[in-house]
């Protein structure tokens, strides 16, 4: 019976962790291969590029990474893949791809290994920290529940929050026990980090710049130097097996983010006490960012706060969560934080490389919204440690701040996506094959209609494009990313102003476009059917489904 007993409380963590990340995907379970989670602002764009994503990296695996940065898209550029995340850690993810023919299962399966994985790491950091299995798992449930990640569920790289707590946890016990060990895996988490979501790692950095010197005891010693450089020149040489070719790509192009679209996506002070609208009390009813995680965890953490005052135990990571939350917050104001007539964002974007790209400066909250959560846990764990010493009723004490734990897991309950149906591959084979078998090398295609905007909805169909050229895999003119290419943002304002006319199909022709892929419901900007052009256009294939291959021949 005790071994039983004993059994059970090993399994329940592992077990509350796995149903609480499918609680989250429950609708796209019975539609792994089919569906992609959305949320209810209905936009697609940004998962089927990501499904994209995860199959250009598990294509380049089999090719042994050979021409890993040109990516198929915005043809011809050079070194596309560099324009957005690579997410090379979706590599883990290939052989359901391989397996399944399917870009949504494999995301759907990244997606639900991340959330497990969030959890996972959370229970190991208050573990660690001397936190109960209950407690333990009562965050863990919170981090999988992570009210911002889950409002960001669709920005498949940002839902992996677990190499940062990876980051904190190992940096925590290099700074109190340093040496090789925990030296390289310090390395090793910052690079799972890095090729996991640029943009958390770097947000991650700037924080533990002004933060992570609180947990390092050891900072004295020869012994703390010396693990830490190896660790640091590790890292970098992993890191910069990706960031060199991104960073070499980037510079020099007109990728700054302009001053007023910054402010628009940086938080307000009122909205790092709002809470989602999903909230069981006190949901905000009006649209903007909605930081907080949750009153309730807000007040524990208070409590975990007072206890790094009041007792010794842990005082340093009490003082770093404290730290990382002022920082985090702050940054997440970004130039809505003024000092007199000084505004501290602008400074740091200036000096911090990377920063002057970064477009939604409220993503911070990421960090704030972690710490809040394990410094709340604490709160509860040091609680329980100072009431049992007061009544000498621990299971009474463990019930009681039990049940506040879990009113703490619900007060922000989880918030479940709807499903997006993706493009069905099966029914687009023979369109796709007739392009792979007869698009010559070194020539690529251009696929009607192009974006009709620059809003990320405005790309819904350039990313169907995307979607099937996972079939093909013939570079397209066409693309979707963080950042594009100059000359294709002029392009596409012009055919969507002017449709393929004779100048834009010479300058389609000069840059090697062997076919034009057309929806059968394409009209020309003035009505005209694109027959019309028939001089330089030869329909050359007609699939059922409604897509038309058109021919571009060379100038006459």
């Amino acid at each position: 019976m005790f071994r039983i007993a004993a059994s059970c409380r090993r399994l329940f963590p592992p077990a509350t962790i796995v149903a609480a990340a499918l609680w989250v995907v429950y609708p796209i379970l019975g539609q792994l291969n089919s569906g992609l989670p959305i949320r209810t602002n209905q936009l697609t764009t940004v998962p089927l590029f990501n499904a994209w994503t995860i199959w250009w990296n598990a294509d380049r695996l089999t090719h042994a990474f050979d021409g890993y940065w040109q990516a198929p898209i915005f043809f011809p550029a050079d070194s596309t893949f560099a324009f957005s995340e690579p997410q090379p850690s979706t590599l883990v993810v290939a052989p359901v791809l391989w397996v399944t023919g399917s870009p949504a299962a494999a995301y759907n399966s990244y997606l639900i290994l991340s959330l497990i994985l969030n959890g996972v790491f959370a229970y190991i950091v208050l573990r660690n920290q001397g936190c109960c299995r209950l407690f333990g798992t009562l965050g863990a449930v919170m981090m999988v529940w992570l009210p911002l990640g889950l409002d960001q569920l669709e920005v498949l790289q940002l839902v992996p929050v677990w190499p940062m707590l990876w980051v904190w946890d190992v940096v925590c016990r290099h700074g109190r026990n340093p040496g090789i060990r925990t030296g390289t895996e310090a390395a090793l988490a910052y690079t799972i980090c890095f090729y996991s979501c640029i943009h958390h790692t770097l947000f991650l950095t700037v924080v533990l710049a002004g933060t992570g010197w609180v947990l390092f005891r050891s900072i004295r010693t020869m012994r703390f130097w010396t693990a830490s450089v190896l660790s640091v020149v590790l890292a970098g040489i992993l890191v910069g097996i990706v960031l060199i070719p991104i960073r070499q790509t980037l510079h020099g192009e007109p990728f700054e983010r302009s001053q007023e679209l910054v402010a628009r996506l940086s938080a307000r002070r009122a909205d790092l006490w709002s809470l989602p609208s999903n909230a069981i009390m006190f949901g905000a009813k009006l649209p903007g960012f909605h930081l907080s995680p949750g009153w309730l965890k807000i007040v524990l953490a208070g409590f975990g706060m007072l206890f790094l005052v009041c007792r010794k135990r842990r005082r340093r990571w009490k003082l770093f969560l404290t730290l990382t939350i002022v920082c985090s917050a702050l940054l997440a104001l970004g130039p809505n934080l003024k000092l007199g007539g000084w505004q501290p964002w602008w400074t740091v974007s200036e000096f911090v490389p990377g920063m002057g790209q970064v477009r939604n400066v409220f993503r911070f909250a990421y960090l704030t919204q972690m710490a809040i959560i394990l410094m709340a846990v604490l709160g509860l764990s040091e609680t329980a440690v100072w009431l049992r010493a007061k009544t000498g009723k621990p299971r009474v004490v463990k019930f009681a701040l039990a049940a506040l734990g879990l009113a703490a897991v619900f007060e922000v309950p989880a918030l479940r996506p709807q499903v997006a149906g993706v493009p069905d591959l099966q029914r687009n084979h023979q369109w796709t094959e007739f392009i792979k078998k007869n698009t010559p090398v070194d020539k690529g295609i251009a696929c009607l209609p192009f974006s009709p905007g620059t809003r990320a909805a405005d790309f819904d169909t350039t990313a169907r494009w995307m979607y099937y050229g996972t079939l093909h895999g013939i570079p397209m003119v066409n693309g979707y990313s963080g950042f594009f290419p100059e000359q294709y943002m002029k392009l596409r304002q012009d055919i969507t102003k002017r449709g393929p006319d004779s100048q834009i199909l010479d300058e389609l022709a000069a840059m090697k476009v062997h076919f034009l892929v057309v929806r059968s419901s394409y009209q020309m900007p003035d009505g005209g059917a694109l027959m019309d052009k028939q001089d330089r256009l030869q329909l050359v294939y007609r699939d059922p489904v409604g897509i038309d291959i058109y021919q571009l021949t060379e100038q006459r």
